[in-house]
């Protein structure tokens, strides 16, 4: 069986330890790994150690370009082979020697494996899993609770906005035994989304799974709210634009692995409203949220929205006035949950 690893976008000029994905792929000798450049950079992967930069003689890929693939056999004896980029050293990997399939080993002969295997990973990666926990924050919100005087909880009018990947579910089942190429997917889509929402003034709440949640208004002093539900607008369309060239590039990659009927696309619930914003939760855990009746629509607007479409609330639409163009949707039959009394639902064409 082929095993893929991917080679991300790794940030530029850092000397932090980072590793492929997944960062320890497990193989049977004389099987083969084929590794998938999606960086910007050039990258030669070799075996040996990353620390002295002595390679070993058991593989090397050769360049890789941008976009390129290379696959290579591996006949070794060896339970362990740590590889690295010789053009990049503190991005680096591990491959497993299993001693036979693993859905032919035990339990006890997976566990001893791993502990074995585990031995030859010397680098501190509890300090990697630190460092990424501390950015689930957003930077705005660090700095407005280094603010003594802020309000922990304050009602503002904000808009709300989830997006979520259709097919999704179904896309994780077709690639359930190459969870890498759904892994690096998910980090790349967020790398294009994420950015375009915090350039319109966006603070994200929260990934549930293939979706993000986000709120616009936060920052800016945005009493009623326009500025705000305007800025969240532009953002889904920009998200919407960018991820049909980012979809059709990994359509390609994920063609090459296996066949598929499926297709992809991103879909999107804004609504604006007042709701309860600040440091909510208990003595064990906090989160800085946003709650209230206007967060729930956005979600049901997600939740009505069909492939491809941004859907606004009646609220929202009220905030931009004439500065997008919008289809009109009727609620004929069955109603939104919990919000039976709205009769109309709006669909963003573009923007005026």
């Amino acid at each position: 069986m082929k095993q893929f690893v991917v080679i991300p976008k790794f940030k530029e000029n850092t000397k932090e330890i980072t590793y492929f994905e997944p960062r320890i792929v497990k193989i049977v000798k004389g099987e083969s790994i084929t590794w998938i450049n999606r960086d910007t950079k050039v990258h030669n992967l070799t075996s040996g150690d990353a620390n002295s930069t002595l390679p070993s003689p058991f593989f090397q890929t050769g360049s890789m370009l941008p976009g390129e693939s290379t696959t290579v056999k591996i006949d070794s004896n060896q339970q362990s082979i740590p590889y690295y980029c010789t053009m990049h050293p503190s991005e680096r990997g591990v491959i497993g020697m299993l001693p036979k399939p693993e859905d032919q080993m035990t339990e006890d002969e997976k566990a001893r494996f791993l502990d074995d295997l585990n031995l030859s990973i010397s680098d501190n990666a509890n300090q990697k899993i630190l460092t990424r926990l501390q950015r689930q924050l957003d930077p705005a919100i660090i700095e407005y609770l280094s603010d003594p005087h802020a309000a922990l909880i304050q009602n503002r009018v904000m808009t709300i906005v989830f997006w979520d990947i259709s097919n999704f579910s179904k896309l994780t089942e077709i690639f359930k035994d190459h969870p890498e190429l759904i892994a690096v997917f998910l980090n790349e889509y967020l790398g294009v989304a994420v950015p375009i929402i915090h350039e319109y003034g966006g603070i994200i709440d929260k990934f549930i799974g293939d979706g993000i949640m986000a709120y616009f208004g936060f920052k800016e002093t945005d009493d009623d709210g326009s500025i705000g539900a305007s800025n969240a607008i532009i953002a889904a369309l920009k998200i919407k634009k960018a991820f049909q060239f980012f979809k059709k590039n990994w359509l390609d990659i994920w063609s090459t692995v296996t066949n598929f009927d499926t297709n992809i696309d991103i879909k999107c619930g804004i609504n604006t409203g007042s709701v309860l914003v600040g440091l909510m939760g208990s003595q064990e855990r906090d989160q800085f949220t946003v709650i209230g009746t206007h967060v729930n629509l956005a979600s049901r607007m997600e939740g009505i929205a069909e492939t491809d479409q941004i859907v606004i609330s009646q609220y929202t639409k009220e905030k931009v006035l004439q500065k997008f163009n919008m289809e009109t949707i009727q609620i004929k039959e069955e109603k939104i949950k919990a919000f039976e009394d709205i009769t109309e639902y709006y669909v963003v064409i573009g923007q005026n």
